[in-house]
């Protein structure tokens, strides 16, 4: 006796065949439709042999066992997010292929994430007919990996949030609106702590909407922008290059002044009165020329006794990239200090890397003052 499910894969076996053998004698030119059509066909005819040998999975009425263990005899299983989430994964695949390879990543990992979540989540609901302890095994898997997790992402999504509000607010006012958002965390948790009878959706409905509108106003600002920082100008080079260019950045604006003890010191290079010079250690009064070994690192203590701010600056000649072919060019060894002030101090590490010559001349000088500091490298 033929199945409902077997009837119905009998017939569509049937039809496909039928259209298969219509259309490839009616269409001359049909190869591709033909093909579709004969692996429907054979599709349809596996899956037939497949319910003849199950049956349509039917229960006999006297086995007992059986109808209580089946899947129909349990509860549907509950809805679940994880579908939508890979699909949403699945569409920003490619996405990322064309806009970068950042957000091929992220899809990567939604896709991950969704597939390990869903597949614990099927499995849970049939471990067992008691759906309490179907959940208790669930949270027991994925509890341990979840909470760190989106833990660590709730963090950095409020360090981030908090970093761009500072930044775009003036530098004034940052600390006054730190001061109060702290502020304000400290009275809720003073009044929560106060009112034990508070009820925890409240507190989860505020945190939400605290969580909510920290990072809007984080990402705000972040489309707005930072504020403007101001540069001051300094004496510069004319070949400058990179980070030692004569204009004074943040970080010279912010430098520390002093510099932390440092072992083995080459020596203490000094500008006075618009001269540069150097003391050795080991080597009685103020030196003119330094002589350095090469492709070794050398350090050095820079302080500035003259009134502004200046920066040192160590010029070891030109390096030769893509010799022999039409991309052949010089890029300048330079190096720097931050800029500092009257009394203030930095260190330079700086590792010559080749001898100095007629076309090779390596120095010291301070950008705005002509006295420079000659560097011999036997």
């Amino acid at each position: 006796m033929f199945t409902t499910g077997s009837k119905l894969f009998i017939g569509a076996s049937a039809l496909a065949l039928a259209g298969t053998l219509i259309y490839s004698a009616t269409q001359d030119s049909g190869a591709i439709g033909t093909l579709g059509l004969v692996s429907a066909t054979i599709v349809l005819v596996f899956l037939m042999g497949i319910n003849f040998w199950v049956r349509d999975s039917n229960v006999s009425s006297m086995d007992t066992p059986g109808i209580v263990a089946c899947s129909a005899a349990h509860p549907a299983p509950g809805r679940s997010m994880w579908p939508m989430v890979a699909g949403l994964g699945s569409a920003l695949v490619p996405v990322g292929l064309i806009v970068g390879k950042t957000i091929t990543w992220i899809a990567v990992i939604v896709l991950m994430i969704a597939t390990v979540e869903w597949m614990v989540q099927s499995w849970s609901e049939r471990a067992s007919s008691d759906a309490a302890y179907n959940a208790g095994i669930r949270k027991r898997i994925l509890h341990p990996m979840e909470l760190p997790v989106l833990g660590a992402i709730g963090l950095g999504m409020m360090i981030f949030s908090f970093s761009r509000i500072m930044l775009h607010l003036p530098s004034a006012a940052g600390a006054i609106v730190f001061g109060g958002i702290a502020a304000t965390v400290l009275l809720f948790g003073a009044l929560i702590a106060a009112k034990r009878q508070v009820g925890r959706s409240l507190v989860a409905t505020l945190c939400a909407i605290g969580a909510v509108g920290l990072i809007g106003a984080g990402v705000a600002s972040a489309v707005a922008g930072g504020r403007h920082i101001a540069k001051h100008e300094l004496a510069q080079r004319t070949d400058s290059v990179d980070n030692c260019t004569g204009n004074e950045s943040e970080a010279d604006s912010h430098s520390s002044r002093a510099i932390a003890g440092k072992a083995n010191l080459a020596g203490l290079i000094v500008l006075q009165g618009d001269k540069l010079y150097a003391e050795v250690i080991g080597i009685n009064g103020r030196q003119d020329t330094l002589t350095l070994p090469r492709s070794t690192d050398s350090f050095f203590e820079f302080k500035n006794l003259d009134s502004g701010k200046h920066r040192l600056v160590a010029d070891l000649g030109h390096e030769v990239v893509d010799p022999g072919t039409d991309k052949e060019r010089k890029v300048p060894l330079i190096l720097c200090t931050q800029a500092v002030g009257e009394g203030g101090k930095q260190f330079i590490v700086i590792k010559p890397p080749r001898p100095t010559s007629a076309d090779q001349q390596y120095f010291f000088e301070v950008p705005g003052i002509d006295s420079k500091l000659k560097i011999e490298v036997p």
